[in-house]
């Protein structure tokens, strides 16, 4: 009895053994390479094809494939969709034993996938999974092999290495991109949901992606753009400069950036929620005419709640502390081909605008003191100053005006009442430009396409009340502004016009009843 068992064993075993040594005569005729391709064709519902099939029977029975290409939707292009340098299939021996062919394991070498997105919003990708002709039954080989797809593709275990997506727009040119994809794909039964966890790298800005107890669950559609996701996707970024570029804004800022976020929905219909911080961020720019030139900006506490739905961000609400005060408000951005920002509920509390304006800016014509805004405004991230449209109100102080130009330039209004003559001598003039302390400037202002109006902007002081009316264009930083200057019963009136740095005043009406006062506002000013 015993003999017998050993003769059945040893039968056996060279039935495996001589099943593995033919494998690769029988995966290397064209019965097959055609089978294989029309299967993966079928659960695709795209062309596949490749260069070669080769086998490695030892020590498991492997499949390779080399130089795989899945065709695009013809709608959208015809060069690939989907490059893959090699493919690597494990075989389930108890299966090919039964005359069935299972195969398991399979490993992408560097596969390479190029989405499309159209004018219309659609994604080249959205047909994915959607079948194509059933492929007939492959010929008879010294065994069967199955005849349908569904049991010829049973892929239980799948492992992406060194993927590549690339993001491109119809008639639209994209450096966006996910590199360096590492993914583990599970999947327990025949039309089950895959999970898969790994990380990948966004570009640009070098933004590494952690994608945790993720899953993809096919409906009756069978259509990948329409499979239930859920995922957890942790985002890490050592430094945020390149997220400037890939938004179309500054570069300038840089620091760490982590965050989390819960995504939902189906790869078509994407939602996430979650948030991300950041505990120092440090804008920089350079100033040729300052010294030093390189200036520095420092801002903390950076949080940033995200919800996103079909295309849009929304942060309520973005808060950041900078140069003593804090920054609150509500952020909506819009990811379409102007990229359009909408923040709400702006409040901008105790910041101060030396360490701005004179430190990190090096303004020639700046003030000093804490600023508190409100207000609203739009604008396009790529040409912000020329697209910005909004309006608020701002009040400002106590501080200083120690810009050297618009010092001047309030002695220059002064001087229209032709006193001033009387009152300066050589060292004052010498030592004009001499910082002018204020009780407040506030105002009120509405912004359209780049442009503010104010009526009522005012500054006042111990000694002076300035009223402006007009314009301040943000591009290019020109005034066209109405003032009247009051001290006491002394009145000037004038049109002040030009850029910040070259403003000169042309007087339009001066009543000067009381020179005394001007005298002693003039010697205070100069002193």
């Amino acid at each position: 009895m015993l003999k017998w068992l050993f003769v059945v064993l040893g039968a056996l075993a060279l039935l495996v053994v001589a099943v593995v040594v033919a494998l690769p005569w029988f995966l290397n005729t064209k019965g097959f390479q055609a089978y294989l391709a029309q299967s993966a064709t079928h659960a695709l519902g795209r062309t596949v094809t490749f260069a070669t099939v080769s086998i490695a029977p030892f020590p498991l029975p492997t499949v390779k494939l080399r130089d795989v290409e899945v065709a695009d939707d013809p709608e959208f292009r015809s060069g690939p969709f989907l490059n893959i340098r090699e493919g690597r299939m494990g075989i389930r021996l108890k299966a090919l034993l039964s005359g069935r062919m299972e195969l398991a394991d399979l490993v992408l070498e560097e596969p390479t996938v190029t989405v499309v997105e159209d004018e219309r919003g659609r994604w080249n990708w959205a047909s994915l999974g959607t079948p194509g002709p059933s492929p007939a039954s492959t010929p008879r080989s010294g065994g069967r092999v199955g005849g349908g797809a569904g049991s010829a593709l049973l892929l239980s275990r799948v492992s992406i290495v060194g993927g590549r997506v690339q993001y491109g727009k119809v008639g639209m040119k994209s450096d966006l991109q996910l590199d360096k994809i590492s993914l583990k794909i599970n999947q327990t039964s025949p039309g089950a949901g895959f999970r898969f966890q790994g990380s990948a790298m966004a570009q640009p800005g070098n933004v590494k992606l952690t994608f945790r107890d993720a899953s993809l669950t096919p409906t009756a559609s069978r259509s990948l753009g329409e499979m239930a996701l859920r995922a957890t996707v942790d985002v890490a970024a050592s430094d945020i400069a390149g997220l400037g570029g890939a938004l179309r804004i500054s570069r300038s800022v840089t620091g760490t950036m982590e965050g989390r976020f819960e995504v939902l929905g189906t790869p078509l219909h994407l939602a996430a929620t979650g948030a991300a911080r950041s505990d120092r961020l440090v804008a920089t720019v350079d100033r040729p005419q300052c010294d030093p030139r390189r200036r520095q900006l420092v801002m903390s506490d950076l949080r940033v709640p995200i919800a996103y739905n079909e295309g849009k961000i929304d942060s309520v609400p973005l808060q950041a502390k900078v140069a003593g005060g804090n920054v609150t408000l509500r952020l909506s951005l819009a990811l379409g081909l102007e990229q359009l920002a909408t923040l709400e509920d702006i409040k901008v509390v105790g910041v101060q605008l030396g360490p701005i304006l004179v430190d990190f800016m090096c303004q020639p014509d700046a003030v000093t003191g804490p600023m508190n805004l409100e207000g609203e405004a739009n604008l396009r991230l790529d040409d912000p100053w020329r697209t910005v449209t909004g309006s608020g109100r701002l009040r400002i102080g106590p501080g200083k005006i120690v810009g050297k130009d618009i010092v001047n330039l309030v002695n220059e209004v002064v001087s229209l009442a032709d006193v001033a003559g009387t009152v300066a001598n050589s060292e004052r003039r010498d030592r004009r430009g001499a910082p002018l302390d204020f009780t407040s400037i506030t105002a009120t202002y509405t912004i359209t396409d780049g442009v503010a109006k104010t009526n009522d902007l005012l500054y006042e002081s111990p000694d002076l009340r300035v009223l402006a009316t007009g314009t301040f264009r943000l591009a290019d930083e020109r005034v066209d502004m109405a003032v009247t200057l009051t001290q006491g019963r002394n009145e000037v009136k004038g049109v002040v016009t030009g850029a910040l740095g070259s403003l000169h005043v042309a007087p339009t009406e001066v009543r000067v009843p009381d020179t005394t006062r001007i005298k002693k506002f003039l010697d205070k000013l100069l002193r």
